[in-house]
């Protein structure tokens, strides 16, 4: 079907010029077309006007009238008359008076230009043959509504003037619209009410229908817009590896009339920066309950950083909110591995010796010059610095700093990140520090011995704090490995005396070695182990 050109004649009096391409290619050019249509005048005359030009001369014009479709056969044909200019470059008029009772609405004009080449250009038109309707009296009830209370009714007369000396009268049986699809039909009167509910407007619309035009009104209408609140929440934490999926998950809620009030069905706009992005978010719309969720994906760049915004747009009854979920910061993951600190327990005075091993995922930018903290705390909260070293790239670490240990403390790696990679740090490792001992002078006496006789086993017990002592007060264990025996019996259990010295008597029975040894405590370290033979005469 053809477009109804821009001017459908629909006010008291208008006029149009427009040029269509001709169907056939008649030397007609410049065409331009016109139409006046008074609407309220009495005789309701259509003045049609064409101006044209041709190499060739225009031999004729006529117009074939045809009712709501170009397709609809023409009821009526209307020969022009050239009323200025020369067959080359001329204006040609008609008339023409429409029968509202039989083509009321859209009519199309078809003009055909015939030029002596033999040929016929087509040219397009149209008017609507209507009586001027309107809407008076038009209220809307309640006059002001919220989010709550949206009910409203439209109440109003829709009226029709024929002609400008006739005063407008009811319509009867017309078809009235209004917001939220609502539809009524006018009663003998003209009067109509409409109601409805959810839609912040207050307007009524008759449509073109039969002999009446079209026509609107607007009422009085207030409308209190409740505010809006969102929150929600960026997951995984930032800062995150490239192409990690993200998910953004909140709710939308209303301040209401009883309080906080989700808000279903409306509009939720995740905005991320280009930079942190590779997949964006998706719209979505809240649940009954408020809640949505939408996922993007991030993007390639490491150290690219951007913040990120949850938002709902105002509507006719809510303001519009927003809220910052942080920033987001892409970096490759970092995690330190197989972490141990050693040797445990760790001899007083000795150095710590650490390893583990650090990765970096996806690592695209190959990261290079890595620092890396051997770091210690007391009560694992306050650390400090032990060593530092820097690793070419990603890999095995080891520290092993020539600095004495004196204390038992909580031990850690450490990698504080840079602009492309996150940070990362072991699970701590709790290293004792004790004590060394040493046995000294350990003697099992007399040797030879009687079989029968007293055996005397004795020693000192040193302790290595900050200066080296005998070691009071400590359990010495004393065993006994008969000749040709791979066996070790435990014979006593013996305490050190305030200088360190230790001895034991024994009944000689048999050749054999004698050995003692200190198993160590909270505090100490096993001591070395030293033994005697004794051979039994």
């Amino acid at each position: 079907m053809r477009p109804l050109p821009a001017l459908l004649v629909s006010g008291a009096l208008a006029a149009s010029v427009v040029s269509v391409p001709a169907t056939a290619q008649a030397d007609a050019t410049g065409v331009r077309l016109a139409a006046e249509f008074d609407q309220l005048a009495r005789d309701r005359v259509v003045k049609l006007k064409v101006n044209a030009s041709s190499a060739s001369g225009v031999t004729a014009v006529r117009a074939r009238m045809r009712h709501q479709t170009p397709e609809g056969e023409p009821y009526a044909t209307v020969e022009f008359t050239r009323t200025g200019g020369t067959a080359n470059e001329g204006v040609w008029e008609a008339e023409f008076r429409p029968d509202i009772d039989k083509h009321p609405g859209i009519n199309r004009v078809e003009v055909l230009i015939t030029t002596a080449d033999g040929q016929t250009a087509t040219h397009w038109h149209g008017f609507v043959d209507c009586y001027t309707t309107s809407i008076a009296d038009l209220t809307a009830t309640p006059g002001v509504i919220d989010i709550e209370n949206s009910a409203v009714t439209l109440r109003g007369r829709v009226l029709v003037q024929k002609h400008r000396e006739a005063p407008p009268a009811p319509a009867p049986g017309a078809t009235v619209q209004g917001p939220a699809s609502a539809k009524t039909t006018t009663g003998a009167d003209g009067s109509f009410a409409l109601n409805y509910s959810g839609a912040a407007s207050a307007a009524a619309r008759v449509p073109l229908q039969g002999q009446l035009c079209a026509a609107t009104a607007n009422a009085p209408l207030t409308v209190n817009q409740q505010s809006t609140e969102i929150t929600a929440k960026l997951s995984p934490a930032s800062p995150v590896a490239p192409y990690t999926d993200m998910v953004v998950q909140g709710k939308v809620v209303r301040h209401g009339s009883n309080g906080p009030a989700p808000v279903a069905g409306i509009e939720v706009d995740v905005n991320a920066p280009s930079a942190v992005v590779d997949r964006s978010p998706r719209r979505v719309q809240t649940s009954a309950d408020g809640t949505f969720r939408t996922t993007f994906t991030a993007g390639r760049n490491t150290g690219a950083s951007g913040t990120v915004t949850a938002r709902v747009a105002g509507t006719q009854f809510l303001t519009g909110s927003q809220a910052e979920l942080g920033t987001l910061n892409i970096r490759n993951t970092a995690e330190i591995t197989g972490f141990n600190a050693f040797p445990e327990p760790l001899a007083y005075g000795d150095p710590i010796i650490t390893r583990g091993r650090l990765t970096l995922t996806p690592d695209f930018n190959n990261s290079t010059n890595l620092p890396l903290y051997l770091e210690y705390s007391f009560d694992r909260k306050t650390w400090k610095t032990w060593a530092t070293r820097t690793l070419a790239r990603p890999g095995d670490i080891h520290f092993n700093a020539d600095r004495r240990v004196t204390k038992a403390a909580h031990w850690r790696i450490r990698f504080p990140g840079d602009a492309h990679n996150a940070p990362a740090v072991t699970p701590t490792d709790y290293v004792d520090v004790k004590y060394r001992t040493q046995l000294y002078n350990f003697n099992a006496s007399p040797e030879p011995v009687k079989k029968g006789a007293n055996i005397t086993v004795k020693g000192q017990l040193y302790r290595f704090r900050a200066e080296s002592e005998p070691a009071p007060n400590a359990k010495i264990h004393i065993y006994f490995k008969p000749k040709g025996s791979s066996t070790w019996t435990k014979m006593a259990v013996t305490k050190t005396a305030k200088n360190g010295w230790f001895n034991k008597k024994f009944k000689a029975s048999k050749d054999g070695t004698w050995l003692a040894r200190y198993w160590g405590s909270s505090t100490y370290l096993d001591s070395n182990y030293l033994a005697d033979y004794v051979d039994v005469r």
